[in-house]
């Protein structure tokens, strides 16, 4: 071989150094775009993270709230249950003075079923979706006041009842004292 072609042949392998280094080149380049492209991506990726974590933030703040005003609502609902009972009570109490006066006390018992069937209805629907909890909070609290503003109403209804009741007792007693006194001297009293 002579140096001519030696010449030659370092040539064309200097050319092909130049090639692979040129191709190595373009290579880096290509993949420092590439990790740069995919940096801005994991940043993207990443502040969207930070706003899908903000957004659960909000979303467990309105649950909490949501599940606050859930608890105070059962309570309020504990209430009313305990209200309730007490108004049973008082109506088991009167039975029988209820059955000589009826037509109050019927329109008293046809307002406890309204009231224990719109309870009801309400219980049954208190497991829907959150969005409708929280507008059946709303109505159960202003229902409640409406309970406790009837079940003082019932109250003072049946205190009066009681007062009227005793006082048309005592004047019986009194007709009957009286018309026992006019037949003392009769002694063919009726028995």
């Amino acid at each position: 071989m002579t140096n001519a072609q030696r010449l030659d042949h370092v040539e064309d392998e200097l050319e092909t150094v130049k090639r692979l280094l040129v191709s190595t080149a373009s290579y880096a380049e290509s993949a420092n775009r590439r990790l740069d492209e995919l940096t801005i991506k994991q940043d993207r990726t990443q502040s969207h993270l930070h706003e899908l974590t903000i957004k659960q933030d909000r979303t467990q703040s309105h649950l909490d709230e949501l599940t606050i005003k859930q608890d105070r609502t059962q309570s309020h609902l504990d209430e009313l249950t305990i209200k309730q009972d007490r108004t049973q009570s008082h109506l088991d109490q009167l039975e029988v003075r209820i059955d000589r006066v009826g037509g109050k006390v019927d329109q008293l018992s046809d307002k406890v079923d309204s009231f224990i069937t719109h309870t009801q209805r309400l219980f049954t629907k208190a497991g829907s979706e959150i969005e409708e909890t929280k507008a059946r909070t709303e109505r159960l609290e202003a229902l409640m006041l409406k309970l406790d503003r009837n079940f003082e109403e019932q109250k003072s209804q049946f205190q009066e009842f009681q007062l009227t009741t005793g006082a048309a007792l005592e004047r019986i007693d009194r007709v009957l004292d009286y018309l026992l006194r006019q037949q003392g001297g009769n002694p063919n009293l009726p028995s």
